[in-house]
């Protein structure tokens, strides 16, 4: 049997939501969860000094597909592992298992091994699954195959009855049939993420009163400004930017977005609203060259991100969420907790599991990531155990 996750990290540099919680500059960890009293645990914890390093929650990420020329569309769970235990090493305590566009049998065979995994409480990482298609607009399908879209209808039969687990549903909701698909999955608790999509900003506002609550990453798959006359016609990306309602994703890794359009969606969203992915592939952690599966799609990776085989495309990214947060930093002047948060209370806000996760908070989970001044990663604590190689990343108890 292992220890109890029992752990006193200190540091003078501790991101709290309310600094009246940091006493003396330390957080006490309990049996795997942080508690209010320092001194209240009987299992001799252990200390963790991390002296001036900055101490923030573990990371939330709510789009990844894989890893290590693995992805999350494999029925295979020792993939999962793999993959979950290449993202915890880079700071990722809480994953959404991310599918793209694949045949039927393959999702839910996915679908599956998620049920499997969590129902025996052997990925305490996995927070759930994400479907990024099969229902998006053909022409903003990016690297998604299209052999393998499908409508909603087709889709709504697929998952009736309801899988387990299923969090969150990327989909483009001008489709025929879409409203009705929306409506089935917010009742049964499942968050609907508009991406892919070609949406006017009518459709988009039809979608949040169906209950759709999300939008997909900013500027990648979504329509945009036209002028087909003498007047402009808003697109999705427009219709993202002026809400005031939905949260939504950005990919900070470098190659997707350019500074300019990172200010852009932070001055119009805020740190409570903005939620940084990985939208990392299977070609993470795959040299230069290498090839791998999205879904059904197949990508190639390039000097530090990833295209279609085509190369008409960007095909997701090859990094990991913690490797976009000082590039977030570096391209927008954001401040340190801004872009924090970002990564982990605004996206665990999203999946309805704050303050749970995504805070350093008495009662939450004992998830941690300890940071250097230049905000790159040096220690990630899951459930008050530090994790130091993949011998620590978990495939048992939760």
């Amino acid at each position: 049997m292992k220890p109890p996750g029992c752990l006193i990290v200190r540091s003078t540099n501790l991101l709290l939501a309310d600094p009246t919680h940091a006493a003396h500059g330390q957080i006490a960890i309990c049996e795997g969860t942080i508690a209010a009293d320092p001194t209240g645990c009987g299992h001799r914890p252990r200390v963790l000094d991390t002296a001036s390093d900055l101490v923030g929650p573990g990371l939330v990420d709510l789009h990844l597909h894989g890893a290590r020329g693995h992805d999350f569309t494999e029925s295979d769970p020792a993939a999962w592992h793999h993959i979950l235990a290449a993202h915890l090493r880079a700071g990722t305590t809480t994953a959404l298992a991310t599918l793209a566009s694949t045949s039927a049998a393959a999702t839910a065979a996915a679908l599956a091994t998620a049920t499997d995994l969590l129902t025996a409480e052997r990925a305490p990482t996995l927070a759930g699954v994400h479907l990024e298609g099969p229902c998006l607009a053909a022409d903003q399908r990016g690297a998604h195959d299209p052999a393998h879209l499908r409508t909603p209808g087709q889709l709504l039969a697929e998952l009736t009855p309801l899988p387990p687990f299923l969090q969150m549903v990327t989909l483009a909701p001008e489709l025929p049939g879409a409203d009705m698909l929306i409506s089935y999955l917010v009742d049964h608790g499942v968050r609907v993420s508009v991406g892919h999509s070609q949406a006017t900003p009518a459709q988009l506002q039809t979608a949040r009163n169906r209950g759709a609550t999300h939008l997909a990453h900013l500027w990648s798959g979504q329509s945009a400004l036209t002028r087909p006359g003498v007047h402009r016609i808003p697109g999705l990306l427009e219709a993202s930017l002026a809400s005031d309602e939905f949260t939504a994703e950005l990919i900070a890794d470098g190659h997707h977005l350019p500074a300019e359009l990172l200010t852009i969606a932070l001055r119009c969203l805020g740190p409570d609203r903005l939620c940084l992915v990985s939208d990392a592939t299977a070609g993470m952690g795959l040299r230069s060259g290498h090839t791998f599966h999205t879904g059904a799609a197949t990508g190639r990776v390039h000097d530090g991100y990833a295209t279609t085989t085509t190369a008409n495309s960007l095909c997701g990214s090859v990094v990991a969420l913690s490797s976009t947060l000082p590039r977030m930093r570096a391209l927008t002047g954001a401040s340190v907790g801004d872009v924090l948060t970002m990564a982990t209370a605004t996206p665990a806000k999203v999946l309805g599991r704050y303050p749970r996760i995504g805070t350093l908070l008495p009662g939450a989970r004992a998830n941690l990531t300890v940071w250097n001044a230049e905000l790159t990663l040096a220690s990630v604590v899951l459930d008050g155990r530090l994790v130091r190689n993949d011998a620590d990343c978990p495939h048992g108890e939760h």
